[in-house]
């Protein structure tokens, strides 16, 4: 009797756990219909990477507040953090071209060289940075959510990191100005002017 008791035991035991593990099983897989959700800002960041397309730096950010004003500035501030880590992608971009182009040997002239433009540089990309477009939802706990479109056209971009450059080191700039990395900066600029033109 305690024998036939103590297998009922494991099998009632050894069910519950079959239930129980069918029953996470079944949780995992929805029973509702999906929708598409749609981005409501994908018309800004198809501007944004048209921008980039045309050798300029832009980036949507997204602020959320219960104020308009705040949300906007949270925005624009998510902007300018996204616009400074893309500026320093294509200057690193461009160093290794350079680097490329004129040998392994002269690393420790290029590092600083690019250094030199990209930190001073970094600071006032956010100054030149300008609002292209934005755009703000609102919802029925009173929140404002903000995107903004901020860029720089790829003129700005090039031309102050020339500056930068000739004002850091003149004679590495002299040099570098002679290269095809230099001349890809001058293709990008005569683009955008050509394009802005039409």
């Amino acid at each position: 009797m305690k024998k036939a008791i103590f297998i009922f035991g494991i099998l009632f035991i050894a069910l519950i756990f079959v239930k129980c593990g069918g029953g996470a099983q079944a949780s995992n897989q929805s029973t509702g219909n999906w929708k598409t959700v749609e981005d409501p800002f994908k018309d800004l960041t198809v501007q944004a990477n048209k921008m980039i397309e045309d050798g300029g730096i832009a980036a949507v950010g997204e602020g959320l507040s219960r104020r308009p004003d705040i949300a906007k500035q949270k925005a624009i501030a998510d902007a300018q953090g996204k616009l400074a880590e893309i500026f320093s992608n294509k200057v690193n971009r461009l160093k290794k071209n350079y680097q490329e182009e004129v040998g392994q040997g002269k690393q420790s002239e290029v590092n600083e060289l690019f250094s030199i433009a990209q930190t001073s540089f970094a600071q006032k990309v956010l100054i030149g940075a300008t609002e292209k477009d934005s755009k703000t939802l609102t919802n029925d706990n009173g929140e404002y959510r903000v995107a903004v479109l901020v860029a720089i056209t790829p003129k700005q971009i090039n031309m102050s990191l020339m500056d930068e450059m000739s004002a850091g080191k003149p004679q590495l700039y002299q040099r570098f100005r002679s290269s095809q990395a230099f001349e890809e900066l001058q293709k990008e600029i005569d683009k955008y002017e050509k394009e802005q033109g039409k």
